[in-house]
């Protein structure tokens, strides 16, 4: 059975709109405990998969095909795993220098890209995803240019052609990062890293219980990242105080079939 809880939130900072609020009143766990109930259910799925419709056979990538275009280098780099596993840790003190596009690169192919051709356009992908319908789409948003970097703003990674894709070239200032994170520390990192997940991808095939795969496949890509920082000497943040209904605005997400799941913020 479940516990028995609640959480009584008081003078919580909501800085998405700058307004001090008392929140004293119960927040109750009634949705999540559904939510688990709900996803306890496997749908029946054919051994076969010539018995598959076509796109559970089908792998998806989005594409903002009228958007300019930053080729990324297809760098690699090698480390020590244990040892990247041993020193990983969250680090919340960034000193707002800017990534290098090899670092990006390398961050962005090594945590969620494509990494070995498996053959017929198929490839293998930095992350397990449940019946590989990766759901998980990711955004970059660099916060500030330097010298001859990728310019400031808000760009989508490309996994199929490991490239970003423009969306909208932007120096941010330190209220504008405020209004898309909760914590005041981001406004010092160089890039956050912000997940969506186009639901239907994982759902149309495993139902409710595709909603665990979403977030498992999320936190696989999340530590990834860690490690990856680590082993470029970059310091790393996890973002559960990413504010979504603000994120998905400025990223013209629906919210809907397409919403934030996680967030990072990563520095020097």
């Amino acid at each position: 059975r479940w516990p028995k809880s609640t959480h009584v939130f008081e003078n919580v900072w909501l800085p998405s709109d700058g307004i001090k609020t008392n929140l004293s009143k119960m927040a109750s766990t009634e949705a999540s405990r559904h939510f688990h109930n709900a996803s306890k259910i496997h749908r029946l799925i054919p051994n076969d998969p010539k018995d598959w419709p076509e796109e559970w056979n089908t792998i998806f990538f989005k594409e903002y095909k009228r958007v300019p275009k930053i080729s990324l280098p297809s760098e690699t780099t090698s480390f020590d795993l244990f040892g990247a596993i041993e020193k990983r840790k969250s680090s919340r003190e960034f000193n707002r220098e800017s990534l290098t596009m090899r670092e990006l690169a390398i961050l962005l192919k090594y945590s969620c890209g494509q990494t070995i051709p498996l053959g017929n356009g198929v490839w293998r992908r930095a992350q397990p995803s449940g019946g590989a319908r990766f759901p998980i789409e990711i955004y970059p948003i660099i916060f500030r240019s330097y010298h001859d970097n990728i310019p400031a703003g808000a760009y989508h990674y490309n996994v199929k052609e490991h490239c970003l894709e423009l969306l909208e070239k932007k120096e941010f200032n330190d209220n504008e990062i405020q209004s898309l994170f909760m914590y005041p520390y981001v406004k010092n990192a160089s890039v956050a890293i912000v997940m969506s997940a186009i639901f239907w991808r994982m759902q149309n095939k495993y139902g409710e219980r595709g909603y665990r795969n979403i977030l498992l496949e999320a936190g696989h890509i999340g530590q990834n990242i860690y490690l990856i920082s680590e082993a470029l000497g970059l310091k790393c943040c996890a973002q559960a105080g990413t504010i979504d209904e603000s994120l998905e605005k400025f990223l013209s997400l629906d919210g809907r079939e397409e919403s934030i799941v996680y967030g990072f913020a990563i520095g020097k």
